[in-house]
């Protein structure tokens, strides 16, 4: 006889199930973080007309409102053409997730898994499920890096 029941979630999504389950309180801060974060390049391009010029360094700090140093540089990086000293407003890098769930939560460091969009993951070849760390600083949530 086959077995027709479902996968369990997890073997679909991985860790990721947990973004489909209901966050604490503590959890949303986290989340909201994240997804601020992810939202930062749509920002900057929203804000910037499609003529006007920026710095290096102001793109750069506004990056680091939600991402570590290393990222900050990375995005930054992408985003600025030098040549025009405008950001690139096509082949967005970032995404702001749906479905987002906290893994693991400390005081001063959290494990975020999230799924993203379709259209995103074929776009950049991502996996299904993303796993990111975050850490405090200055009081604030940012996006130190990626889990493998």
């Amino acid at each position: 006889m086959i077995d027709t029941t479902p996968a369990p979630l997890d073997t679909t999504l991985g860790k990721c199930a947990i973004a489909l389950q209901p966050p604490s309180q503590q959890q949303r801060e986290v989340i909201e973080a994240l997804r601020e974060a992810y939202g930062l390049e749509g920002s900057l391009i929203e804000r910037l007309g499609a003529f006007d010029t920026i710095s290096r360094d102001d793109v750069y700090a506004h990056y680091r409102r939600g991402f570590g140093d290393q990222l900050a540089r990375e995005l930054t990086d992408y985003s600025w053409q030098p040549e025009i000293h405008r950001v690139r407003a096509t082949d967005r890098a970032l995404t702001v997730p749906d479905s987002v769930g906290v893994l693991e939560l400390k005081s001063d460091r959290a494990l975020v898994g999230w799924i993203p969009p379709t259209t995103f993951r074929r776009q950049w070849g991502a996996p299904r499920c993303l796993i990111d760390r975050l850490v405090r600083e200055d009081g604030r949530w940012i996006i130190q890096g990626r889990e493998r």
